[in-house]
């Protein structure tokens, strides 16, 4: 009869937090595990509930002791690396999506997370290896050659970055960070003519984009087009004004 009743609190717990009523749930989750401590899924639930309501560490806490119980529980090792990477705490977030890899080689998301994570802390080295992984098993991922991309970038190694950009507006073209972080790189690239048509894409699709106007400005001096450089800042002061 205990077993039943932690069963239906942890059901009831589990229909809340499909409609996103997650302290509700946890409530139900509480009185579950008071019945029946050692559940691994009611903790795992339990665990996704205060992760969505921003309490991180007790998250970890309650994923921590489902791998506990199961040490090849993928989603709980991969959701205890995404709240300590939603702490900043990318040092502990590694190993657990390194745990979800050994169990699931090719998990696209824990290699997507490891590469974020390496890439906060400056290891862009190892970030493009992560990236690379998931564009060996989905070649047109656009998220995973965007942060290959900007990795590229802060290695200084632009001309890898345009490829992965141009990639990426084969698919998309209308998306403004692709088109500023393409300009960036082509300004590197000392392409300012190019740069400028990118840019001009992120101010016809983000005309409030502050930073791509001095960018564009940067780029006509460049080009030896002064006056349109100081009719553009011009205008930009008034815009401001």
């Amino acid at each position: 009869m205990q077993k039943q009743k932690a069963d239906a609190l942890r059901e009831q717990g589990m229909q809340l937090g499909e409609i996103q009523k997650f302290t509700d749930a946890i409530v139900c989750y509480n009185q579950s595990l008071k019945l029946d401590p050692a559940n691994e899924k009611t903790l795992f639930f339990h665990g996704l509930a205060l992760m969505n309501l921003i309490r991180y560490e007790e998250a970890v806490a309650s994923l921590e002791e489902v791998t506990r119980i199961d040490s090849r529980h993928v989603l709980a090792w991969l959701y205890m690396g995404i709240n300590y990477l939603f702490m900043g705490r990318y040092s502990k977030a590694i190993p657990c999506f390194e745990k979800v890899l050994e169990l699931e080689p090719q998990n696209v998301q824990a290699l997507s997370n490891k590469g974020s994570c390496l890439a906060e802390m400056s290891r862009h080295e190892e970030a493009v290896s992560c990236f690379d992984q998931i564009l060996h098993i989905v070649p047109s991922d656009i998220n995973a050659l965007y942060n290959k991309a900007i990795s590229l970038q802060h290695l200084k190694r632009h001309d890898e970055a345009i490829r992965c950009f141009n990639q990426i507006l084969k698919q998309d073209r209308d998306d403004p960070d692709t088109w500023f972080e393409f300009g960036i790189s082509l300004m590197h690239e000392k392409r300012y003519r190019d740069a400028v048509r990118c840019f001009d894409q992120v101010i016809r699709l983000e005309p409030h984009h502050h930073e791509v106007w001095e960018k564009k400005i940067i780029c006509l001096r460049e080009l030896g087009m002064e006056e349109q450089a100081a009719d553009l800042e011009e205008k930009r002061k008034m815009d401001e004004w």
